[in-house]
């Protein structure tokens, strides 16, 4: 067998593997911008607003019992007042969210976030029973009924356009900071007065909520019927969580409604137990405060200095808006082509040397290689400015231009320069059709491999290897 052939040979597999390697470089540069926008986003967000998880509203009706308790203290009976103060957790007896996103990108330099503004109603109401459920602890103990209020988790509240106001049974009252209790982590809260046992036992609220945040929004259905409706003209959405949606997605958005009862989530059990577990935590505060005013008392109740539950264990439904096509994750996976596109073009070379009788030059072979590496830095640069569709059509125009120039010259023909432009043309055609697919990328890939190999095999079907290995001039 002629050196000169395994030599050859040997030399067009280390310049593949040369120039994957600075496929892999740039690849490098690729994970490095995406990394960065990641970062942007975190400033974004640490300046405006990140994504956002909903969690109420729970309705927190603190009250006094005041009872005597006897007491043996040297041998002496003698009877003591007591005041302990408790607080009772009610949940919507039915809730519904309808509402609207709008979306706008939000940029810092040339890196950008995709930003979402909700504005939406949520109503309801609290069924409070007899009594509003309120059982003494001790027999003739006396109630006194503390200032009530109504909290709502809202996780990033810089988020919050404007200034709610709760409507409840036509009372109309102000939204503070602050939830007042932990476990729903920041938020809002608004005080409600003394209730009166007696007069009044449903409550209907209402309160429009306008609310910006990036990329996610999750919602936690707490009441015994969650009904919640939105719309957007966004047309990628991405709904996860434990709850799916009946949804439309149309080129004008997408609907999507969700309907949640208390019997297919376990939300309401695991919200009450982790208050009622946090008052117990801090029942001993409360105690020791249990001597001051009634109105100190129930700030008292208030533990909102303490640290925030972590409530993950709860299940939301979610909307992801996410980006039809970013540029960094397209170019990251056009790259992972990058070493078959320029195996196949040093094999297309190599077949016209054998069936044309041609000598193209290691030299050659490495400039056509750089080529078509740089065509991945080509796409990475232009698309972080322009659009990604017309990037990869600046990119592969350009590149398959140069080529079909260079090897008009390479291989001493106009034809099989303008072939082998065609060629790669189709090739990036091909390469951009899977990119394009998120669902069908895989088989795509795999038909176009295919099909190259079989269009390979047919075209050398009648090559005698070893008269060509053999002969002086390969």
């Amino acid at each position: 067998m002629n050196r000169a052939f395994i030599f050859k040979v040997i030399g067009i597999f280390l310049l593949t593997v040369v120039m994957s390697w600075a496929v892999m470089y740039i690849n490098a540069l690729i994970k490095e911008r995406q990394y960065r926008q990641e970062e942007v986003k975190l400033q974004i967000a640490n300046s405006s607003a990140g994504a956002q998880t909903i969690i109420g509203p729970v309705l927190a009706i603190p009250y006094i019992e005041e009872y005597d308790e006897i007491i043996t203290e040297n041998k002496v009976k003698k009877v003591e007042k007591r005041k302990v103060e408790y607080v009772v957790y009610s949940l919507p007896e039915d809730l519904e969210l309808s509402g609207g996103f709008t979306n706008e990108y939000k940029k810092l330099g040339i890196y950008k976030a995709l930003m979402y503004q909700l504005g939406g109603k949520i109503k309801g109401q609290f069924n409070l029973g007899t009594d509003f459920k309120i059982t003494p602890q001790h027999e003739s103990a006396k109630i006194t009924m503390l200032p009530a209020y109504l909290s709502m988790g809202i996780s990033d509240t810089r988020g919050i356009n404007g200034k709610p106001e709760l409507t409840l049974n036509n009372e109309t009252y102000a939204f503070d900071q602050g939830t007042n209790l932990s476990v729903l982590g920041n938020g809002i809260h608004a005080d409600l007065g003394k209730f009166d046992v007696v007069a009044t036992k449903i409550f209907n609220f209402e309160f429009q909520l306008n609310l910006r945040g990036m990329e996610n929004f999750n919602f936690t259905p707490i009441a015994d019927d969650n009904k919640i409706a939105l719309q957007s003209s966004w047309q990628h959405p991405h709904f996860n969580g434990s709850f799916l949606p009946t949804h439309k997605i149309t080129p004008a958005g997408f609907e999507a409604k969700w309907a949640v009862s208390s019997l297919s989530s376990s939300n309401q059990t695991k919200l009450l137990n982790m208050l009622q577990q946090r008052w117990d935590e801090n029942s001993a505060a409360s105690v020791a405060t249990a001597a001051a005013s009634a109105a100190d008392s129930a700030r008292a109740a208030y533990p909102a200095a303490a640290p925030a539950y972590n409530n993950s264990s709860l299940e939301s439904l979610a909307i992801g808006f996410v980006e039809p096509i970013n540029v960094y994750s397209q170019s990251d996976r056009a790259t992972k082509y990058g070493l078959l596109f320029i195996g196949l073009t040093f094999a297309g070379f190599f077949i016209f040397e054998i069936l044309k009788h041609l000598r193209i030059h290691p030299a050659q072979y490495t400039l056509v290689g750089l080529a078509m590496s740089l065509f991945y830095l080509l796409l990475i640069s232009l698309s972080e400015h322009i659009s990604f569709a017309l990037s990869y059509l600046t990119a592969s125009l350009a590149c398959v231009a140069l080529l079909g120039y260079y090897l008009t010259h390479v291989l001493k023909s106009k034809s099989h320069g303008f072939i082998f432009a065609g060629l790669l043309t189709a090739l990036y055609g091909a390469l951009y059709g899977i990119l394009a697919s998120e669902d069908n990328a895989l088989l795509m890939g795999a038909l176009l491999v295919f099909g190259l190999l079989a269009v390979t095999m047919v075209i050398t079907r009648k090559v005698d290897w070893y008269q060509i290995s053999s002969k002086e001039n390969t």
